[in-house]
């Protein structure tokens, strides 16, 4: 009866969160609303699908299933869902709160976007010409040292099979600089369509160019990954920066064709992949990949903590354990050898799974109102004058950040998923051309005060 309760008490919650993203946020695209809709599209009725149905058919769902307290684990996690949607709203409430009038400043910018020119101001942005010409001698320094262009040429002259490219993949594939993997993955995607963007518009050329020269040396270090998947997110990020340039509003229409790009993106990735799958199998695959294999990975988390192993208490997230002087232990790491018996693989799940591993309840729904924060926060402080060329390149790097917010701990997403690194940047950049053209005008009115006396 209370695990029933659980499961209805979930649902409810999926649908409150779906008509809170309808009837609320007005299903336009911001920060926000990527946030609530991905959460609804992967961990909405695809979670209760995977659990009541899919989830049975699964070995690791078995073996979870064979735990004393399955029905406790299950019944924390159905809280946990309802938790989840309850702090994203509670978050976003919060901000608007705080801040009103830009809130309204928001909704005014975003209703009439379709209607608006893009605008990116009249004035030739040398802070992002030099800070894009700065990255791109930066990514070059890094390949060149890396080799990069030798692992990949190296990869693809593998001739033995899956098993072969796969070791290979994992000895050379990634770059071992950190700050180079942050660009690569958060702050160069959003460069490229801000240059891109105000060069066009201005008719810059030296900018085109050096845009063309970070996007050449962007897609080296997504190959160079050797992995197919941050060249297909990369694609969706060019398709959402084409529809933003015209219109923000979500339609059946609009959710369609996402769909159908998503599947012409995707579909070449899986038959590379698994050569033997037909088109029907193909699907199948992408299905399980995108939903099922997400809601497994949360299982996992809840099925390991506490059932098997003790709330970490912050020792999961390696700042906190510094600094309170625990050791460093990843939760990925502990349930990978819980039920795969090897801590070699990674099982990654999203931002609630590595909450509730280190805080229990509390994580989840603290990490769930933080996350809603940032991205309401970002919405506020960056889209509020409407379709310029500024919000459309931080909504850019925004998909890619909540992205990786379902895939990886709140943290991982903050910094190394670009979810406020690229924000951060394009606040940095647009406040340095504002100052420039500031005392440039300072400058031009002092040198006209004497003539004019």
């Amino acid at each position: 009866m209370i695990l029933s309760a659980s499961y209805i008490l979930a649902a409810l919650a999926i649908y409150g969160a779906a008509l809170y993203l309808i009837y609320r946020l007005q299903l336009y695209l911001t920060a926000s609303s990527m946030l609530l809709g991905f959460l609804l599209l992967i961990h909405g009725p695809a979670y209760l699908a995977y659990m009541l149905f899919h989830g049975p058919q699964s070995v690791i769902y078995r073996r979870i299933a064979q735990s004393l307290r399955f029905n406790d684990i299950v019944m924390s996690l159905n809280l946990s869902i309802a938790l989840l949607f309850a702090g994203i709203i509670a978050g976003i409430e919060l901000v608007d709160h705080l801040a009103p009038s830009y809130a309204n400043a928001l909704q005014r910018g975003v209703v009439g976007w379709n209607d608006q020119p893009l605008a990116g101001g009249s004035a030739k942005s040398w802070p992002l010409f030099i800070v894009i010409l700065a990255l791109c001698l930066f990514m070059a320094w890094v390949s060149a040292t890396e080799k990069h262009i030798a692992a990949l040429v190296g990869y693809l002259s593998v001739a033995g099979s899956e098993v072969d490219k796969i070791a290979y993949r994992q000895q050379y594939g990634g770059s071992h600089v950190y700050l180079y993997r942050v660009v690569i993955n958060s702050i160069a995607p959003m460069l490229i369509v801000w240059g891109a963007l105000s060069g066009w518009t201005r008719r810059w050329w030296p900018l085109l160019a050096a845009t063309s020269f970070l996007l050449a040396l962007t897609l080296l270090g997504k190959l160079e990954t050797l992995s197919k998947a941050p060249i297909a997110l990369f694609l969706i990020q060019l398709f959402l920066v084409s529809y933003l340039i015209f219109r923000n509003s979500i339609t059946w229409r609009v959710s369609l064709a996402s769909l159908l790009v998503a599947l012409i993106i995707f579909y070449p990735v899986i038959r590379l992949a698994i050569p033997e799958s037909d088109g029907l199998g193909a699907l199948r695959f992408f299905y399980y990949r995108a939903f099922d294999i997400s809601n497994e990975a949360l299982l996992e988390f809840f099925g390991a903590f506490p059932e098997r192993i003790s709330h970490t208490w912050g020792a999961n997230i390696r700042t906190l354990a510094m600094i309170w002087g625990l050791d460093y232990t990843p939760a990925f790491d502990l349930v990978s050898r819980v039920w795969r018996g090897t801590g070699g693989s990674t099982t990654t799940a999203m931002f609630i799974a590595d909450a509730w591993a280190d805080f229990s309840y509390l994580g989840v729904f603290g990490f769930s109102i933080v996350a809603g924060v940032i991205c309401r926060a970002i919405d506020l402080i960056l889209l509020t004058r409407g379709k310029t060329i500024l919000a459309i390149s931080v909504l850019a790097a925004t998909f890619l950040g909540i992205y990786n917010l379902m895939i990886s701990a709140l943290p991982t997403a903050v910094l190394s998923g670009g979810l406020v690194i690229a924000p951060l940047m394009a606040i940095f950049v647009s406040l340095t051309l504002r100052m420039a053209q500031h005392s440039a005008a300072t400058r031009a009115a002092n040198v006209s005060s004497p003539s004019d006396a």
